[in-house]
């Protein structure tokens, strides 16, 4: 509270002395973009900028504190448990946390296990048993110890071969194709509350091996959410785009987000943008969010998400520099510019909408050097070969 006291003072003093000079596009008209007194007045509006979205992550952070406290109460966490390696506590444990060790049935963290790649650090044995850690090559191995652990009735093994059998996870290198044995060991586990069984079974009423029925669809989707999956509590959130209940919407999007779902991420930041489910329009929260969805691994996703963030910089940035993008130093054009270029590749995206976004900046850019602000002559500017967002005269303003 001190800390949230402080910078609002803080913002407010800043506000009444800028309040007092010259307007930045006023000083940029008369000394140009590149003169002291532009970058002088630029920087003292990064200050304030820097200050206010501080206030607005602590106000947001409260925010979803209170989300989850209220998730917390309603639905306490039912499968918590520590990572061997690090010793955090897992509070929800499924496949989007967790990595499986197939042979005692234990797990790590995924940021422990997402470190072992990064790294090349292999684990041989198991930080848990002690046995030794099959290859993921080692198909008939791996299958002999999940089907142990199926017999034994332990629900995350009886879904990872319903998983399976439905193809999935590389599923032809353990079973064959078969969609009745693969439903009967997923309903097998949902029926032990596992969350990842449970969005499975969502998943499969929603027309994925099933006929469509929505009453159990939600009730699963549910079911799974409220036993802390991510990818659950997005669904869910999104199932509610249809009805009225923004609350509802916005609580389980919230959920989502802060355990660092993508598209959740994206789409609480575009609620903020368009002010959606009670939302005040903040286009700091907005580029905020979008920028929690560029941790996407998935290919396919990540283009939108590209985009999106983008945009929302585009707009902060417009809004904060009165449209003065290029003052050295403060540009937020070559970002801008590189995440557009990376929206090029998306199958879900019009590319004719990326590319007229590229094409207006880069017009407007590439007509005058970054540096000193001469205006080019026909293609007299050279590109930066590093952010390919920046034209200058020559090595010298370079």
């Amino acid at each position: 509270r001190r800390d949230g006291a402080a910078t609002g003072e803080k913002i407010a003093s800043q506000k009444t002395s800028i309040a007092n000079l010259p307007t930045l596009r006023s000083i940029v008209d008369e000394t140009g973009l590149t003169s002291p007194e532009t970058k002088a007045r630029a920087q003292l509006i990064k200050d304030l900028s820097d200050n206010e979205e501080q206030l607005e992550l602590l106000i947001e952070s409260k925010r979803v504190a209170a989300v989850v406290c209220l998730q917390d109460e309603l639905h306490p966490p039912v499968d918590s448990g520590d990572c061997p390696i690090c010793l955090e506590t897992i509070k929800h444990v499924n496949y989007r946390t967790i990595s499986r060790l197939f042979c005692c049935g234990g797990f790590i963290c995924r940021q422990c296990s997402d470190l072992k790649i990064d790294t090349k650090k292999i684990l041989i044995k198991c930080p848990l048993c002690r046995e030794n850690i099959p290859h993921s090559y080692d198909y008939e191995e791996i299958r002999s110890m999940v089907l142990g652990h199926s017999n034994k009735g332990k629900a995350w093994a009886q879904t990872q071969i319903g998983m399976w059998y439905l193809g999935e996870e590389s599923g032809s290198n353990f079973f064959a194709f078969d969609e009745e044995k693969g439903l009967q060991f997923l309903k097998q586990a949902a029926d032990q509350r596992d969350s990842d069984a449970l969005l499975e079974m969502a998943l499969a009423y929603s027309e994925k091996t099933l006929k469509w029925d929505e009453s159990k669809y939600m009730y699963y989707l549910k079911e799974a959410a409220d036993l802390g999956h991510p990818g659950a509590q997005r669904m869910l959130g999104l199932a509610y785009e249809s009805s009225n209940d923004e609350k509802t919407r916005l609580h389980y999007i919230t959920l989502a987000a802060s355990q660092g779902d993508a598209v959740a991420c994206y789409t609480l930041g575009a609620y903020f943008m368009c002010v959606e489910c009670g939302l005040t329009k903040s286009l700091i929260l907005a580029k905020h969010y979008a920028e929690k969805s560029l941790e996407e691994t998935d290919p396919e996703a990540l283009p939108t998400f590209a985009y999106n963030f983008s945009n929302a910089l585009y707009h902060l940035s417009v809004e904060r520099y009165e449209r003065a993008l290029t003052i050295p130093g403060y540009s937020p054009i070559p970002t801008i510019l590189f995440w557009l270029r990376r929206a090029l590749v998306g199958a879900y995206l019009p590319v004719g909408t990326v590319v007229k976004f590229i094409s207006m900046i880069e017009t407007k850019e590439k007509s005058r050097c970054a540096n000193c602000n001469i205006k080019a002559e026909g293609s007299s500017l050279k590109r930066c070969i590093r952010c390919l967002g920046a034209w200058y005269c020559g090595k010298e303003c370079q």
